[in-house]
């Protein structure tokens, strides 16, 4: 369902002004006094009495400290009430009361914007490359249900997180103002906006969520709204229940972080039922990639710094970099979108991914030279900047090219190395066994080398037409048609989809399909002659068996009964000729005929198994088993109507038939073998299943076993022997009944 233009504008319009709350907020943060302290929104900050603070950078003297608890500013008890102190001017020293009753002098100065950069860099880099991100997909896809909360939750962690970012100073409690109350709406207000369009994107993110089926506009109203009513009602109720600000403060970011964690796990239901709901492979992977990466990243938050809090009230890693642990989210949903396809936005996300690993590397390269150099150095803090700004331009350009070479190889495949893409289809042709599996391999390797979502192969059927011989995927974009060729002949054509809508192939991917078809076509053109081959040598057996089955039933039904007429007249010439010279004559002439017709008899035997003219194919081999019954039971099972075969194609069931009963009753030891022939449209397929010892893996197979390989390859099917130690044998042959025909 495509979002209405009404909506569109009213996202851009809230996502504007969230953007704007979080800038005027640190303009009145940075324009404001400050105390050179910042104030923590976790558990262990508030108390009736006052507030916990943190100081970054502490100077010399009496000052305060991380941890101090400051109870009040100015003789102004913070319990008694918030902005009841005059804005004080930069240079000015006020008196800050600190438990237990120690009184402290605090100057104070402008804002020092390194040390909250310092703090906070890893959270500015994540909504920087989420808000980028974002707001890219809105502005290519504005139609996607999904991309206006993504749209609405990048601005509300942008606003918010500048905002927490610069921070709070215990001063600002005192003072009021603009400064205090635009912090919290940014850090209530957006968040919440924020984390309602985060439970709204998890529903929308699917195509026919079941949450959504019915009342829709209701269930996603109660998404965006829930959790900044919530809190304007809890805020409200706070405000009229509770009379001490500082547990009133207390409170209210209390049940922030609750708010929070239940949108993260409402969001991650929501997730898990549409995955268990759709059936549909590519969104199933799209959902795998994107929980995956939320789940990586909420297990790293909750191990470094969620976890340790609750347990022991500190942070093991710097609380900045608490943001990076958003980045495995963004990463999984730029990979879901290129790999399958969430937004048709290939070309964005190639250079999203570009840019934001390139923006985090240099960011931790300048991070850990200003420390090296500061601490271990002993550089001065513009030395130290100097140097590793300088360090961090020299490795930008190799690190670009470098992130670019990984990430074109992820989403485009070997299209930069035609080479190693060349050496690659040339490997994978050289290990395939069967000529059948040569197109199957091609369009896999074709789809690995360009990471496309489509492949397929057709191949020359010998009668000037084309026929498809493999295929993987399903179109997504406008198809390039590549002729296959060989000496000027065509002998197949490769068909390649575009990545996307708006990833169609480039030239460099043309170049690099028209490289692979010149390894392809004679590898295509190997198979037909290998086809044909077989197809002629099927042809050869089937004209033989059917001109032998023609001239058993000449001499056996025209020659036979002529000869023994001619021996039954000598004989009765002879009883009517006295003895003599021409009574022997008529004797000899009869012994001749009665050894012509031996000898006819003997050949007629040995061009077709008599009984398969006399009893049919289900009765002769009824018949062998039979002779071959004993302590071996052999239950043959098959077609009642007598099916009428090529004569080739029942000679051959009925040789692998005979000889997989014979090789039962011989060498299998068991009670049991079952013999089934069954006649389908293509093929017969025989089977002959004992339940005896099997045999080693290690063994040769025998004259039985290669001679019934032989048979089934002479007419273009296949036969296999299974068996293991102690579970019988198994024989299954697969013989077409288009025999000669093109496959």
């Amino acid at each position: 369902m495509a979002t209405p233009v009404r909506v569109r504008r009213l996202t851009v319009g809230v996502a504007v002004l969230l953007v704007a709350l979080g800038v005027l907020a640190v303009v009145a943060r940075l324009d404001a006094p400050d105390d050179g302290t910042l104030l923590w929104f976790g558990s262990s900050t508030w108390s009736s009495g006052g507030a916990v603070v943190d100081v970054p950078e502490p100077v010399p003297g009496p000052g305060l400290r991380s941890g101090d608890t400051v109870t009040a500013i100015a003789g102004h008890r913070l319990a008694d009430g918030l902005g009841a102190v005059p804005v004080p001017r930069p240079g000015e020293t006020l008196e800050y009361e600190v438990e237990p009753g120690a009184v402290r002098p605090v100057r104070i100065d402008r804002a020092a914007v390194g040390p909250l950069l310092g703090a906070g860099w890893g959270d500015l880099v994540f909504v920087l490359i989420f808000g980028v991100l974002g707001f890219a997909l809105y502005l290519r896809r504005p139609e996607e249900p999904a991309t206006a909360p993504l749209l609405l939750l990048a601005a509300g962690l942008f606003g918010s997180t500048l905002t927490v970012v610069a921070g709070l100073p215990v001063l600002a409690l005192a003072v009021g103002g603009p400064r205090l109350w635009l912090f919290h709406v940014n850090v209530i207000g957006s968040y919440s906006v924020a984390w309602g369009a985060l439970v709204a994107s998890s529903l929308l993110f699917v195509p026919g969520h079941p949450w959504l089926a019915r009342r829709r506009r209701v269930v996603l109203a109660a998404a965006y709204a829930g959790p900044v009513g919530f809190m304007a009602v809890w805020a409200a109720g706070l405000a009229v229940a509770v009379d001490n600000p500082m547990r009133r403060l207390g409170l209210l970011h209390g049940t922030q972080t609750v708010v929070t964690v239940v949108s993260l796990l409402v969001s991650a239901v929501s997730i898990g039922i549409a995955y268990r709901r759709t059936r549909e492979p590519t969104m199933r992977n799209r959902l795998r990639w994107v929980a995956g990466a939320g789940a990586a990243g909420a297990a790293a938050g909750i191990a470094g710094w969620t976890l340790p809090e609750m347990v022991a009230g500190a942070h093991p890693l710097p609380p900045g970099a608490f943001g990076l642990t958003g980045l495995p989210f963004v990463a999984g949903v730029a990979v879901a979108l290129r790999r399958h396809r969430l937004f048709d936005i290939e070309r964005l996300v190639n250079r999203s991914l570009v840019y934001a690993t390139v923006v985090g590397g240099l960011v931790a390269l300048y991070t850990a030279a200003v420390a090296l150099l500061a601490s271990a150095l002993r550089f001065s803090d513009v030395a130290a900047a100097a140097v590793a700004a300088a360090v961090a331009a020299l490795v930008l350009a190799p690190l670009r090219a470098t992130v670019q070479g990984w990430v074109n190889r992820l989403m485009y495949g070997r299209r930069d190395d035609p080479a190693g893409a060349l050496a690659a289809l040339g490997s994978r042709l050289h290990d395939v066994l069967l000529p059948d599996e040569v197109s199957a391999t091609v369009v896999e390797t074709v789809v690995r080398s360009l990471r496309v979502p489509y492949v397929a192969v057709d191949v020359a059927d010998g009668a000037g037409g084309l026929r498809r011989a493999a295929t993987h995927g399903t179109a997504v974009a406008p198809v390039h048609v590549e002729p296959l060729l060989h000496y000027g002949e065509t002998v197949g054509q490769l068909h390649v989809s575009g990545r996307g809508r708006d990833d169609p192939l480039e030239p460099a991917d043309l170049a690099l399909i028209r490289s692979l078809a010149q390894q392809i076509g004679p590898a295509l053109l190997a198979v037909r002659l290998h086809n044909d081959l077989v197809r002629s040598r099927a042809e050869v057996v089937s004209l033989r068996e059917d001109e032998r089955r023609r001239l058993r039933r000449e001499l056996h039904d025209g020659l036979g009964p002529a000869l023994a007429a001619i021996g039954l007249k000598a004989g009765l010439a002879a009883r009517a000729v006295p003895a003599g010279a021409p009574r022997k004559l008529l004797d000899e002439i009869s012994d001749e005929v009665r050894a012509s017709l031996a000898d006819l008899r003997r050949v007629v035997e040995a061009l077709r198994p008599p009984a398969l003219d006399e009893l049919g194919l289900m009765g002769a081999v009824r018949r062998r088993a039979a002779g071959l019954g004993g302590e071996l039971a052999i239950d043959v099972r098959g077609p009642e109507a007598e099916p009428g075969l090529p004569a080739a194609v029942e000679l051959a069931a009925y040789r692998i038939a005979v000889e997989g009963m014979t090789n039962a009753a011989r060498h299998s030891g068991g009670e049991r073998c079952t013999v089934s022939i069954e006649v389908g449209d293509r093929e017969v397929v025989v089977e002959v299943r004992d339940d005896g010892r099997g045999h080693d893996r290690g063994s040769r197979p025998g004259v039985g076993v290669r001679s019934m390989h032989e048979r089934a390859a002479e007419l273009g099917g296949a036969c296999t022997v299974r068996s293991a130690d102690g579970a019988g044998t198994v024989v299954l042959a697969r013989l077409p009944l288009d025999v000669g025909a093109p496959r």
